[in-house]
């Protein structure tokens, strides 16, 4: 099993494996995979995020933790339990941090699908692949062959990818790229059954994240390339002068004629042609012999093809070569032997040249057997053969009389009968017994298709339609008659056409596109008028007797577009709402500030008794109250002004190179009196050389003092705050601010970091705004850092700062 890698939220939409995004502060799901939408009960994304969970609940504990303790690009392992879903079991997940879309770290959990066993119809379509397939696994292991690689290379020898193509880096390179993308495509040298040759090899990687890896797809094209080496050796063709052929050219031509002719009817054994003018002598001309070496193919090349099942013959050179048992029962011969000496069977087996001919054939035991035979090339030991594919069939006299002996009447009178109702299904099964089906299971499948919601069209080779179902007419609001025999094309939109005729090329060539099939976005022109987007998925038929080369399949997904749109416009006018509240915030600061500054100035001057003294005790206390009063409300409009710059996207920032030893001791400065009033210790720890970080100066020095206040003020006397900073082995500078005060739980954090809410402590009473920590962590963020508070009750606090390594500068 590969170990976990990180990975992208967009690596893992498509994954069979269920996936969340996990604010853990928050203790909400942000985001899902369909599968993790599925795990928790819910129909959409938005079940997930409108829920609420227990922030005590034992999966959702251990979210908040990792969420503080893991380190960046860390994988941990754990055991998740959600006791509020239906799922009873718990799930083993790897989690690693995420930045949220606020800047801030959220938790990416993924519980990878249990690796299933392929089923037997897919090992089964996999081992008819017409081409050599393998199954890889992420280290290049080879864990399966279809029959024709097996044929091409031993798997019992190479056993992974490195060993086929006789190079370990070679290997790493292809599977390092792979990583990059989904589809690599080289044409590399193999150490195969026939020797050293040369392949194209395709590596496409699978969908979801249970191995196997990736699939393996290998073209022999050893013959082609030395052909193509060969070409490009030769010298250039000469130009030949063509001239127009005399009259003695012409009677030459003609005696040439009626001289081959003469001599083909004396080898046939037939009379000269009279008429002839020329009556030259009738000499047969033997060919040159060429001797042709045959060499008899490995037994695990023997071993492959018998395990195919199918009834082979395998020619090189017109000489043949191999022939497996299937084909030695079906010609009636007990050795390949016997077959071989037979030349009258083998010459008209070997004159096969189109895709498929009929052969009669009488055996050794007089018996009649009909069967066809389709021929392809295949690589074989010392050059390219000819494989001829035989397959029996079955007699329609003898399934005629065996029909008429099932109804009880003449053969004579029943072929008649079966020829007025061809449409009735008639099945030849084993030992040529018969099973005459009825027009039930015909309209049952026509039923199903029917209840179906998606359109099912088979096409012909052209891509005319043939077939439409009930769904499909629903769709195109167009009735079967009415389409039949009218090419698909016909029913989209001009772009849509080109992508059709694309699709179809792409399953009807030798490529990739008829092994790994995706579907396709269309817009269909409907009756109703306009148009509806589709969603189309094409297959190749395998079936001839009907005709249909292919079978697609739309789907409306009107209704999906409308749901994209809608959540595009939401989401669009949830930040315009968004941007409003900012501007208002930062416009009724502006207008506070007025005659706040008149309230502070004017209470100050009756402080100080700068025009006359105040005689009443009281009088001057009440002073003393407006002028604090109105000082706090100005730091509060001074921070909430700060914070809506911040989220508007306006605060305005002077990127200077900040010294933080600078700014740190800037903020003890200021605060030691309180420190020590409060009988706190400060203490500050510095590696040497620190370098300069690309910041704000103000805004760091506003940092340094608000985190340092804070840490004072929650701290017992007797306790220490300890400010350090250091550079980590990545290259990125961390500032901690760690101290010894009372310390939070988790609902506590998470308020502490919302804006107005201040955390209550029992038997301490402190003032503050509910903006320090919030305002803080969005000026940290502001200035491209990190901000990760940890906090734990009577353990005291810990806050880390991290600036990446692009905004760390070198001395």
């Amino acid at each position: 099993m590969a170990s976990p890698t990180i990975q992208t939220l967009e690596d893992l939409r498509k994954s069979a494996g269920a996936a969340w995004l996990w604010d853990g502060m928050r203790g909400r799901l942000v985001w899902a995979n369909a599968a993790g939408i599925a795990a928790f009960d819910g129909q959409s994304v938005f079940d997930l995020i409108d829920r609420m969970f227990d922030p005590l609940e034992s999966g959702v504990a251990t979210i908040a933790d990792l969420t503080k303790t893991l380190k960046r690009d860390e994988i941990r392992k754990v055991a998740l339990e959600f006791p509020s879903t239906s799922r009873a079991e718990s799930l083993d997940c790897e989690c690693w941090l995420h930045t949220l879309a606020d800047g801030r770290s959220g938790l990416l959990v993924f519980a990878p699908a249990p690796v299933v066993a392929p089923q037997q119809d897919d090992l089964e379509l996999f081992n008819q692949l017409p081409v050599a397939a393998a199954l890889v696994l992420k280290d290049g292991k080879i864990t399966k062959t279809n029959a024709v690689a097996s044929a091409l290379f031993d798997v019992a020898q190479h056993r992974n990818l490195a060993e086929l193509l006789g190079d370990v880096e070679r290997a790493e390179k292809i599977l390092g790229r792979l990583q990059q993308t989904n589809l690599v495509s080289s044409v590399e040298p193999f150490g195969g059954l026939f020797g050293k040759r040369e392949a194209r090899i395709t590596l496409r990687r699978l969908a979801g994240d249970a191995e196997p890896y990736a699939i393996l797809v290998m073209d022999d094209i050893t013959e082609r390339r030395n052909m193509e080496r060969q070409l490009a050796e030769m010298p250039s063709a000469v130009l030949v002068e063509t001239v127009k052929p005399s009259s003695n050219d012409a009677q030459a031509f003609e005696a040439l004629a009626r001289s081959l002719n003469a001599a083909m009817a004396t080898t046939d054994q037939k009379p000269p042609v009279e008429n002839s003018k020329l009556q030259p002598t009738a000499k047969k001309i033997e060919p040159p012999k060429v001797e042709v070496s045959i060499v008899q193919p490995p037994r695990a090349i023997v071993n492959a093809l018998e395990s195919s099942g199918a009834a082979l013959i395998i020619a090189q050179h017109g000489v043949p070569a191999f022939a497996s048992q299937k084909a030695l029962q079906l010609l009636g011969f007990e050795k390949s032997a016997e077959l071989f000496q037979n030349s009258n069977l083998l010459s008209e087996i070997f004159k096969t040249q189109s895709p498929q001919e009929r052969i009669s054939w009488a055996s050794a035991q007089h018996e009649k057997i009909d069967f066809e035979v389709s021929v392809n090339s295949i690589p074989w030991i010392n050059g390219p053969a000819k494989q001829f594919v035989l397959r029996p069939v079955k007699s329609w006299e003898k399934t005629t009389a065996k029909i008429a002996a099932a109804v009880e009447v003449p053969i004579v009178e029943a072929l008649p009968i079966l020829q007025e109702l061809a449409v009735l299904p008639i099945h030849v099964v084993a030992n040529d017994d018969i099973a005459i089906s009825n027009h039930d299971v015909e309209n049952e499948l026509k039923s199903i298709l029917d209840i179906a919601s998606d359109g099912i069209i088979t096409l012909d080779q052209a891509g005319s339609i043939l077939s439409f179902s009930a769904g499909a007419e629903s769709i195109f609001g167009l009735r079967s008659a009415e389409v039949k025999s009218k090419p698909l094309a016909d029913f989209f939109e001009r772009d849509s056409r080109k992508v059709l005729q694309q699709y179809l090329g792409g399953l009807q060539g030798p490529g990739l596109g008829a092994v790994f099939n995706d579907g396709r976005e269309v817009n269909a022109v409907v009756k109703q008028g306009g148009t509806v987007p589709l969603f189309l998925t094409i297959g190749k038929m395998q079936t001839s007797k009907s005709g249909a080369a292919f079978c697609a399949v739309v789907r409306d997904i009107t209704s999906w577009k409308r749901t994209e749109k809608e959540l595009r416009e939401a989401k669009e006018m949830a930040e315009a709402a968004s941007r409003q509240k900012s501007d208002f915030l930062a416009r009724i600061s502006h207008e506070l500030r007025t005659p706040l500054n008149a309230i502070i100035g004017f209470s100050d001057v009756m402080r100080l008794e700068q025009f006359g003294e105040i005689r009443n005790e009281k009088y001057r206390g009440y002073v003393n109250d407006i002028h604090a009063s109105g000082g706090h409300l100005l730091a509060l409009i001074n921070d909430l002004l700060d914070l809506s710059k911040i989220e508007a996207g306006k605060m305005e920032l002077n990127f200077t190179a900040v010294n933080v030893v600078d700014c740190a001791d800037h903020a003890i400065k200021l605060l030691q009196e309180t420190a020590t009033r409060g009988r706190v210790l400060v203490r500050k720890s510095f590696a040497d050389k620190l370098p300069r970080v690309v910041a704000d100066l103000r805004a760091m020095r506003q940092v340094m003092l608000n985190l340092l206040s804070n840490a004072i003020k929650f701290t017992d006397p007797g306790g220490q705050v300890i400010i350090s900073a250091s550079v980590t082995k990545s290259g990125e500078l961390t500032i901690k601010l760690k101290d010894t005060g009372i310390g939070m739980n988790g609902a506590q954090l998470h308020d502490a970091l919302e804006p107005f809410k201040r955390v209550e402590t029992s038997g301490r009473e402190t003032q503050g705004t509910g903006l320090g920590l919030p305002l803080t962590k969005a000026l940290v963020e502001a200035n491209r850092a990190k901000f990760v508070l940890s906090s734990d009750p009577g353990q005291g606090t810990l806050i880390e700062i991290t600036f990446p390594t692009t905004r760390v500068l070198a001395e």
